[in-house]
């Protein structure tokens, strides 16, 4: 099953400008985008100290400067991403949206994030009439669905949020579906490289779309030969020189597949951050096996999910 939590977790720390430029433009030009944008993700899990809810794939936290002279200054950005239909979402997001505002006493605006697979479903307002006691709280979503008739476009834009759009959709399209898969990859990857954009760029969306667009080892394998290929055309060894993603005849096969882009590796390094545990380098974690990997992720896993 495609993991999505890290990669969405990721695309939205680097690129919330351009998905809310994309997106939402009327919150974006509502930020002062000269001030620091302050991450506030670190205090997510002393507001929701039991949020396991099903679907639920990633939240952001974020304090940003209003563009006008506005009283108050800053305000506070939570988004939340949600890949599969929740009942209860519409409620949480009021949830979140009142627990930040009382933390922080200052202004809140929750984004959902809707990357499921129905076309109909968009929860964008919770209300609730208790005797006379009423509240409609309202709040913006991002449907991504909406872009499906889109995608070829959206691997065309300058924006780099486009692509996260197209790989996420992709990814859901060629599900069960690994040969698709396998063509729809190659084609973001090479769409990357024809945008002439700086490596640290590259290397960046080759991780999402790497992350969700998971292959059986075969295919992955071609897959990793085909990318030695595209960046000896265009002569931008960005991703092979640097993720040492070639092809290691002295490595086992049962190794790479556990292994292969780090996928297990970065799940680790996560769950120790949320469990506020020394975070292993990437040096430790390439000399462990596949076996050892897998014994240390389903223990933090567990961890997490008992807190």
């Amino acid at each position: 099953m495609t993991d999505y939590d890290v990669p969405w977790k990721e695309v939205l720390d680097a690129y919330l400008n351009d998905f809310l430029e994309l997106c939402l433009p009327h919150i974006h030009d509502g930020i002062d985008w000269n001030s620091p944008i302050e991450n506030r993700e670190q205090e997510l899990p002393q507001l929701f100290p039991n949020s396991q809810a099903s679907g639920r794939v990633a939240d952001k936290l974020f304090r940003a400067k209003f563009k006008a002279n506005e009283q108050p200054t800053w305000f506070m950005i939570h988004t939340e991403v949600q890949v599969t239909r929740q009942a209860e979402f519409a409620q949480r997001m009021f949830t979140c949206y009142y627990r930040i505002l009382d933390r922080f006493q200052e202004p809140v605006v929750c984004i959902g994030i809707l990357g499921d697979s129905s076309k109909s479903w968009r929860p964008d307002t919770w209300e609730v009439d208790v005797l006379g006691c009423q509240l409609r709280f309202a709040y913006p979503v991002v449907k991504l669905q909406d872009f499906t008739a889109s995608i070829e476009s959206l691997q065309r834009s300058p924006n780099p949020f486009a692509t996260v759009i197209a790989s996420h959709l992709r990814a859901q399209i060629s599900s069960g579906r690994p040969e698709d898969r396998f063509r729809f990859k190659v084609d973001l990857v090479r769409s990357l490289y024809e945008k002439q954009w700086q490596a640290e760029q590259v290397r960046r969306l080759f991780r999402f779309i790497d992350w969700v667009m998971d292959l059986p080892s075969p295919l992955e394998l071609q897959f990793r030969d085909t990318l030695m290929q595209i960046e000896s055309e265009k002569h931008m060894p960005y991703v092979t020189s640097i993720e040492r993603l070639a092809k290691n005849e002295g490595k086992a096969e049962g190794k790479i597949e556990g292994k292969i882009e780090g996928k297990i590796e970065g799940k680790i390094q996560l769950l120790q951050d949320l469990l506020g545990l020394p975070v292993m380098s990437d040096a430790v974690l390439e000399c462990m096996t596949a076996q050892q990997l897998e014994s240390l992720y389903t223990d933090l896993r567990k961890r997490v999910d008992s807190r």
